[in-house]
């Protein structure tokens, strides 16, 4: 009887995890080593109560998981600096010019290796917020 619910327990959590962080549980050692760049320049800079290096370090916390969620959706050009800095903060009770925020994102920007787990460019289909609107041409 208790092998079902075991089961379909481990069937949930796998459904869950594929759900809520699908870049974040891909391997990819460029946003492997842009963590690990971001977490030591960031190291102290809080984003509400929370620091970056404790963020990256608790990624199995509601907190750590919430951030390298979306800052993995940052990285692979899925959200916006702008919806990436409203949506943490606000997640983590704090603004979006606190140090860390604004520590973060100045790391992502000195990051000049976009590439996805493959190798490849990914599609950048969402401007960055710095970025100037882009103007679809008239069709005519």
């Amino acid at each position: 009887m208790r092998a079902p619910i075991r089961l379909a327990a481990l069937a949930c959590a796998g459904l869950l995890a594929a759900a809520c962080a699908p870049d974040a549980i891909i391997p990819s050692k460029p946003y492997d080593a842009f963590l690990a760049d971001t977490a030591g320049a960031c190291r102290g800079k809080t984003i509400g109560i929370w620091t970056v290096d404790q963020l990256v370090r608790r990624s199995h916390s509601k907190h750590g998981n919430y951030f390298m969620d979306q800052t993995s959706r940052l990285y692979f050009g899925r959200v916006s600096t702008r919806d990436w800095a409203s949506g943490v903060s606000a997640f983590l009770g704090g603004w979006p010019t606190d140090p860390g925020i604004d520590c973060v994102l100045r790391e992502y920007r000195q990051t000049q290796e976009w590439t996805t787990p493959t190798g490849e460019a990914p599609s950048r289909s969402v401007p960055a917020a710095d970025e100037p609107p882009r103007d679809e041409p008239s069709r005519r």
